[in-house]
């Protein structure tokens, strides 16, 4: 699918936000017409950040219509410090890539410029990726249960309070992923994020045929195609529209 917007490579953006797009080389400006849900997986949307509250506000929303879409914000020179506000807007607070320089939207330095700041994001925590798949699916009470699985998946913390066997009736009760499951995606969202490289607990490694497999299994793309999409945000979506959660 392709986004009804306006292609705006080569001159300067007439929209406060803007897309980029696997593979990441052009951009498109964001009108109040443009259908979001027609966003790719691993899409990233900018803003920019003057005023700082509307940039916030307009990523927010985006984010509720897109939730798969890496929320960034490009700031052009000083600006008041982001953390106040980020309370404000706890939909970005675990999210929010910031571009520190807004160099010519038009170029090829831009891109690649947002690109490397996705790219170097901290790695979601398992709350974080608990709590977006609650937002997804209008469900919050899976919050605790999965992220207990993310723990353990994540920092080798085995899941605490209920046993196995409850936790597959509760997961049962939403679809058809089992804790195995949550587990083997909690663990590609974090090699996704990584970019493949090892920055956390040595449970959260994956072997490259291990990612083929769930690639396969979860996200229904060639392994391949894996590496070539930022942020963990589009693993959780294609894993959720795989399953049928969504």
């Amino acid at each position: 699918m392709t986004i009804r917007a306006r292609a705006v490579v080569g001159r300067a953006f007439a929209s406060e936000l803007v897309v980029l797009a696997p593979p990441y080389r052009t951009a498109s400006a964001l009108g109040a017409d443009t259908d979001l849900s027609a966003l790719p997986l691993g899409g990233v949307v900018v803003a920019g950040g003057e005023p700082l509250i509307a940039g916030l506000a307009e990523l927010t929303l985006a984010s509720y219509r897109c939730p798969w879409a890496v929320p960034c914000i490009a700031l052009s020179g000083p600006q008041s410090p982001l953390e106040p506000l980020l309370m404000l807007v706890t939909e970005l607070r675990e999210r929010l890539v910031v571009v520190r320089r807004w160099t010519d939207p038009a170029s090829p330095q831009w891109f690649a410029h947002v690109v490397e700041a996705v790219r170097q994001r901290p790695l979601p925590e398992p709350r974080a990726l608990a709590e977006w798949i609650g937002h997804r699916v209008h469900h919050s009470e899976l919050e605790p249960p999965l992220r207990a699985q993310f723990e353990e998946a994540l920092q080798g913390a085995m899941a605490a309070g209920p046993s196995p066997t409850t936790y597959r009736r509760v997961f049962a009760h939403y679809g058809r992923y089992s804790p195995r499951d949550w587990r083997a995606i909690a663990r590609l969202c974090r090699h996704v994020a990584g970019g493949g490289t090892v920055r956390e607990h040595a449970a959260a490694r994956l072997t490259e045929r291990t990612v083929s497999r769930y690639a396969r299994q979860y996200l229904r793309v060639a392994h391949q195609m894996v590496a070539k999409r930022l942020g963990w945000e589009w693993v959780l979506e294609a894993a959720l529209r795989t399953g049928a959660y969504v």
